[in-house]
């Protein structure tokens, strides 16, 4: 009959149907006005709020919440990375100058800022705690408070300065007066760690060339969606 909806043959026994193929819709390419200007933003936002997220965070009591808003900002530029260039080996160099800008930062202007304004200030220790890492090194953390009376902000001091002190020791640290960066022992290595703030510099500006490197190349595909050359 004309209208009969015509059946399958069922498949012999043991034999199972192959799956049908999905057709997949190509992902939709960039113009090269936005891969431009995707390019700009992520080359110059990303490093840029990283490092000011690090500086406000090298206040303790901001560190938490500036290092979760750091690592959303460099997950951001991961994908806009991902956008400018799908493909090829600009991602993996892009996490590496991501994560190196989440450590390095806080530390070094933490460090800036006590070689530039710290003050040797006596200090009474109230407890000394001690933890070990991985490979069963002793680390040591002394609570601390003036011997003065006056207030000290982020009351708290590492190294190995604190490794000999016991509750009730006296003590010299390099505190700053205005309180945002926390003590530092005068026997902490802050020389080396001021390094970090060039290092940050370098590598926000690597970031920045990475995405434009990136960008042009992606530009220089030899079309463009709408059959144009990418480099006009």
């Amino acid at each position: 009959m004309a209208g009969k909806k015509k059946q399958k043959r069922p498949l012999a026994e043991g034999v199972v149907r192959p799956p049908k193929r999905v057709r997949r819709r190509p992902a939709p390419e960039l113009s090269p006005r936005t891969v431009r200007r995707t390019a700009w933003l992520t080359g110059l936002l990303t490093p840029v709020l990283m490092v000011a997220l690090a500086a406000l965070g090298s206040n303790p009591d901001y560190q938490l919440p500036c290092g979760i808003l750091a690592f959303l900002v460099l997950v951001a530029g991961v994908l806009g990375m991902g956008f400018v260039r799908a493909r090829g080996w600009v991602i993996a160099p892009a996490v590496l100058f991501g994560v190196l800008l989440l450590a390095i930062p806080t530390p070094g202007i933490r460090a800036e800022i006590i070689s530039q304004r710290a003050v040797k200030t006596e200090v009474v220790v109230t407890a000394a705690h001690s933890s070990k890492d991985k490979n069963g090194r002793v680390g040591w953390t002394c609570d601390i408070r003036r011997a003065d009376g006056q207030p000290l902000p982020h009351g708290r001091v590492g190294g190995f300065g604190c490794a000999d002190s016991t509750p009730g020791s006296t003590m010299n640290v390099l505190a700053d007066p205005a309180g945002w960066a926390p003590p530092a022992t005068p026997d902490d290595d802050i020389s080396f760690r001021r390094g970090g703030v060039w290092v940050t510099a370098v590598l926000a500006v690597l970031w920045g060339l990475l995405t434009l490197a990136a960008a042009r190349r992606t530009l220089r595909e030899p079309t463009a969606p709408t059959g144009r050359k990418r480099g006009g």
